[in-house]
């Protein structure tokens, strides 16, 4: 099954250089597409992105928010299984694969996520490393600790979010209303509720997330 993962900049290079070569460090390049909405960068992102031939780009010429750039990137993407990724993150070992087993485990599934360092809710667990030199390490042991366990929620955190196409097809896209980054994720996640679909959380599929990077960067 293949994924569209959807990434939105807004400046911070250093953290989108980062999460894009984990991605391709431990995801099956053909299983994805990667494609890159940037909200009018100005510190080189855009510059870095170019020479990156392998994914599709969208420039917009100003910040159009959160919302309005995510549902730029879902209407570009080619594939069924839609992933929407903060740049602020790390992925680690099985991560997709791990939220791929559980999107896909019911029809009755919507929307699925993985835990975190730094995220609200029932995402967030206790960490034991202090740099991301130690990240890898910490991943793959909590989640060999976890292995096929997941959890059912009734809020899932929009850093890493990972959906159905047909089921953002019914219920709609991103509320362009919440324009900057706050509370979209907390309505989608209702509206899937309200239609009778499952949240889960991928127990031992672990992203890092520096968190609010793109707001320190606004």
């Amino acid at each position: 099954m293949k994924t569209s993962i959807i990434i939105l900049t807004y400046n911070q290079l250093n953290y989108t250089k980062q999460c894009i070569n984990s991605i391709y460090n431990y995801t099956n390049k053909d299983d994805i597409e990667v494609i890159v909405v940037d909200n009018g960068s100005t510190d080189g992102t855009k510059e870095y992105l170019n020479k990156l031939t392998e994914i599709k780009k969208i420039y917009n010429n100003k910040n159009l928010g959160f919302s309005k750039g995510c549902n730029q990137g879902m209407s570009a993407a080619k594939y069924d299984n839609i992933l929407f990724l903060n740049n602020d993150t790390i992925v680690t070992k099985n991560w997709l694969t791990a939220m791929l087993r559980e999107l896909h485990s019911d029809e009755s599934v919507g929307m699925v996520a993985p835990v975190s360092n730094n995220v609200s809710g029932e995402q967030q667990i206790n960490v034991t490393y202090q740099d991301i030199h130690d990240l890898d390490d910490f991943a793959e042991l909590y989640c060999n600790q976890q292995k096929n366990k997941s959890k059912y929620v009734l809020r899932l955190v929009g850093f890493c979010l990972f959906a159905k196409r047909e089921i953002l097809d019914e219920i709609g896209n991103f509320d362009e209303y919440f324009e900057y980054g706050s509370f979209e994720d907390d309505d989608l996640c209702l509206r899937a509720l309200l239609k009778g679909y499952h949240l889960k959380i991928a127990l031992d599929s672990f992203v890092h997330h520096h968190g609010h990077a793109t707001f320190m960067g606004n």
